[in-house]
């Protein structure tokens, strides 16, 4: 059976916190329906000394504001600080379409990021050395401001490129034995060793964009015939790349006094060079004799190590070219076939090949001098392995076995 609320208020007359923790159960009665609501009825039974003063609440938390009831009654629910409704400020993140106010310290309508990088020379040549070779050469052509600041410093813009996305063909092939890459100096600055003996060729060579994308290019070559070879299986080390770069400025000479001359070069050449040359002259041996996807002849080796450019061998190797016999028998043409004497009078095109370019890449100079024929760059690596005394053919079982 429930208590009745006077009963525990009697009964907890004497301890304060009790009365007001009892007190604050009390709920307003509802009213019948139909009839206005009364006002709360008083309890019977004495009341707390402390809450005597009170109407209608057991207890009042600010007595001089009034009850709290009707404090309650008179609040609006909406009422909203002002300050929370006052529109935002022009200019700010929440309304970013208002303008901005100008600002004496930075005009946003006119700033430029490029004008103001240019501002800093030597930020502005440590930026550029990572754009690729492409945006840099856009970036070149469309800025006027920037193109003025480059010429001042044109070879070290260039050389910074190479040196950041292909350090080692920078090294192996460096610009001043490719002057059709290069171009004068924009400022017209002059060597003094030229200044003396032919005042007119004065201006110095720079480097160019071309030299910049043909050392890329072959990057990117060397990187995929090792990677193709490494696909089947063929396994070379880390260093070969190198090895292979030189076997392609070797190849760039266009005489065998001059081929002669680099592959003795102990200092370019190292022996190590010359053994990881062997090795891989061994792997694409292995690749072209192979009983399955290979010809089983070396004469493959021998023409594409024949041609003016590594590149041939890279595009073969990745099936981008030589994929049939009509493509086969066009590059042999182009190496070394010899003509009859009723092709040579009627002086037509055979597969396609010009008649004064017919069997001229296995000369000097690529058909300049027809008398005398190169020496190809894996000649040249066994003349100079045995010249050095090196006895490569007792490492011949682990090149092959390796990897």
């Amino acid at each position: 059976m429930a208590c009745p609320l006077s009963a525990i208020v009697n009964a907890r007359d004497e301890d304060p916190l009790v009365t007001a923790n009892t007190a604050s159960t009390y709920s307003r009665p509802q009213a019948p329906p139909g009839e206005a609501p009364s006002t709360p009825p008083t309890t019977s039974g004495p009341i707390h000394p402390r809450y005597a003063s009170h109407k209608r609440s057991p207890f009042s938390f600010s007595p001089g504001r009034g009850d709290l009831h009707d404090r309650r009654k008179r609040r609006k629910p909406n009422s909203i600080p002002p300050l929370l409704l006052t529109p935002p400020k022009t200019g700010s993140l929440s309304n970013p379409s208002t303008p901005r106010p100008p600002s004496p310290e930075l005009d946003f309508t006119t700033f430029s990021i490029l004008a103001a990088l240019l501002a800093h020379h030597e930020l502005t040549f440590e930026v550029i050395k990572h754009l690729s070779p492409d945006s840099l050469l856009n970036l070149y052509s469309v800025s006027r401001d920037f193109h003025a600041l480059a010429n001042t410093r044109f070879t070290t813009m260039i050389l910074s490129q190479s040196l950041t996305h292909a350090p080692e063909s920078s090294r192996i092939f460096p610009f001043r034995c490719y002057r059709s890459l290069c171009i004068r100096d924009p400022l017209q600055r002059v060597n003094a060793a030229d200044a003396k003996h032919n005042p007119q060729e004065a201006i110095r060579y720079v480097p160019g964009f071309q030299w910049l994308h043909m050392i890329l290019h072959r990057e990117r070559c060397v990187d995929d015939m090792v990677a193709c070879l490494e696909a089947e299986g063929l396994m070379l080390p880390a260093p070969t790349t190198a090895t292979i770069k030189k076997m392609w400025f070797t190849m760039d000479l266009p005489t065998n006094a001059q081929r002669g001359a680099m592959i003795r070069n102990a200092g370019f050449w190292t022996d190590q060079d010359l053994y990881l040359a062997t090795l891989f002259i061994m792997k694409l041996d292995m690749l072209f004799t192979c009983p399955i996807t290979g010809e089983g002849d070396l004469g493959l080796r021998k023409m594409l190590l024949g041609q003016r450019s590594l590149a041939t061998l890279a595009s073969v190797l990745k099936r981008e070219s030589m994929r049939n016999q009509y493509e086969m028998l066009k590059m042999i043409v182009a190496f070394n076939y010899r003509p009859t004497e009723e092709q040579r009078a009627l002086n037509e095109p055979i597969l396609g090949v010009r008649p004064d370019k017919i069997g001229m890449l296995q000369y000097e100079g690529w058909g300049k001098n027809p008398g005398t024929l190169f020496q190809q760059v894996d000649q040249l690596v066994v003349m100079e392995s045995v010249r050095r005394g090196l006895d490569m053919p007792k490492h011949y079982l682990d090149m092959v076995l390796y990897g």
